[in-house]
């Protein structure tokens, strides 16, 4: 309906009446406003940070010999991190009590950083044909604890870099689809606050070498799926993203592994490229120049209910290469030309979070040898220093969590406490909590000040006025 007041003059005035046309056209224009109120509302991602903010998330490695926790990256960095990395495979294996491995994702890890950050779970599946609705279910129910009984917010990424053969579930639109389909409905229906987060592989170098016997052992339908371009076969021309998107209304947040290994070689210690980043998502790969799937205008920019993150990013540190960069002009590079660089920002606003990959490990390089990669960030004062005084110079860009007492009983990470008995569930261990539930208005992260509960019931107020005005003016004109 489009909204346009008349503008024809009235021969004679008449102060204390409203004509037939004025009050069609005040209804009109009151309408306009409750509606540009709930479009305003509604045309932002789940959780999204506000106005131009954005938030810097970190993945962490708690194992042997690094033991890094939530809390240690928060006294490195200086800042309430306010979104940490979790993982877990679907279907959930049981806790090894022997190992510590299996088991649901260590969310008491973040309790005891004493700060209301949010879960980012990440959860892997073996194979999409091994899954049960009844395994949807115990993650749903996982999910719902982390936000009814422990407050926090939950971004949940599904089956990540579906699109290549190194993931056991990869390479396999078809599949893919229909278990997110399921995935997103069962989950949902139980904790409907769990933002979805789509979250592909970087489209450089796609297809990644699986065009030849790896796409002629397809089925049929995944064939037709990935053939984009019509011309009968898998290729660079074919879209890397849209065989795999499960569709606007079955996805919240979007997102992309991004990474810097090196250019031209993925062994050595290069700085990388002027504007690397931007290049990627705006469809140009930075190694040689050559057209990639865009990813920004048609994921981000386009798609005002989204916001966009880089699910996981960093630039990897050659550890047994000796050169020509050093890890600290290597690492402050990348941070100031992809996550803390004015322009970046600017540019690209439906960015609202960097997931730092703050890793050290093991990885096959393009020639297949064995290459040894540190993503730590915080490990080396020097960029460590440059990163701290860089976000400090942005203001008040970035949006920190806010600090929250910790349960005054929490579970050990990862496995039940020795005092459960045999029949306590590793999940109910984990989630357990004697911290009371709160009552007050919610916000980005657990619960808002008294100031800003009653400015956003001021909001909601006026949202709900101006409906309810425009509703009553142009009920008095039918």
């Amino acid at each position: 309906m489009a909204c346009t007041a008349s503008t024809s003059k009235v021969a004679i005035p008449r102060p204390r009446t409203r004509s037939r046309r004025a009050r069609l056209a005040g209804a009109c224009v009151a309408a306009c406003v409750a509606l540009a109120s709930v479009t305003s509302a509604s045309a932002q991602a789940m959780f999204e940070p506000p106005a131009n903010q954005v938030m810097l998330g970190f993945w962490y490695d708690s194992a042997d010999p690094y033991y890094d926790t939530p809390d240690t990256i928060n006294q490195k960095l200086g800042n309430n991190v306010p979104v940490f990395q979790l993982s877990q495979q679907i279907p959930l294996p049981a806790f090894n009590y022997t190992t510590g491995a299996g088991g649901a994702a260590p969310e008491s890890l973040i309790e005891r950083s004493a700060t209301d950050a949010a879960v980012f779970l990440t959860i892997y599946p073996t194979t999409f044909d091994a899954i049960t609705d009844d395994d949807f279910t115990n993650l749903a129910k996982q999910i719902y604890d982390y936000q009814a009984n422990l407050n926090r917010t939950v971004f949940l990424r599904y089956a990540p870099e579906m699109q290549g053969t190194w993931m056991t579930y990869g390479f396999d639109p078809a599949g893919f689809l229909q278990s997110w389909t399921n995935m997103y409905t069962i989950i949902k229906a139980i904790a409907p606050e769990t933002i979805m987060v789509w979250a592909p592989n970087t489209p450089q170098g796609y297809p990644y070498g699986q065009q030849y016997t790896a796409y002629g052992a397809l089925s049929a339908a995944n064939q037709a799926l990935l053939d984009t371009n019509g011309n009968g076969e898998l290729d660079a021309g074919d879209d890397a993203f849209s065989p795999y998107y499960p569709g606007d209304d079955l996805v919240d947040w979007i997102g992309l592994s991004i990474y810097y290994k090196g250019v031209p070689s993925d062994i050595q210690n290069n700085v990388q490229p002027d504007g690397y980043c931007a290049s990627i998502i705006t469809g140009t790969d930075p190694a040689d120049n050559s057209a990639i799937t865009e990813f920004y205008q048609a994921y981000c920019a386009s798609k005002p209910s989204k916001a966009c993150m880089f699910a996981e990013a960093g630039a990897a540190f050659h550890v047994n290469d000796d050169g020509p960069a050093s890890q600290t002009q290597l690492q402050q590079a990348w941070l100031k030309d992809c996550v803390t660089s004015q322009t970046m920002l600017d540019r690209f606003p439906r960015i609202k979070l960097y997931m730092q990959f703050e890793y050290e490990k093991v990885e096959d390089s393009n020639s297949g040898t064995k290459d040894l990669r540190d993503y730590r960030i915080l490990n080396v004062t020097e960029v460590r220093n440059e990163f701290i005084a860089d976000i400090a110079s942005l203001s008040d860009r970035f949006t920190w969590a806010q600090s929250r007492a910790p349960p005054t009983s929490i579970s050990s990470a990862g496995a039940p406490a020795a005092t459960n008995s045999a029949g306590s569930s590793v999940i109910q261990a984990i989630t357990a909590t004697t911290r009371p539930r709160p009552t007050t208005f919610p916000s980005l992260f657990g619960y808002t000040s008294d100031g800003t509960q009653r400015a956003e019931w001021a909001e909601l107020g006026i949202m709900v006025a101006a409906g309810a005005v425009g509703a009553w003016t142009v009920m008095r004109t039918l």
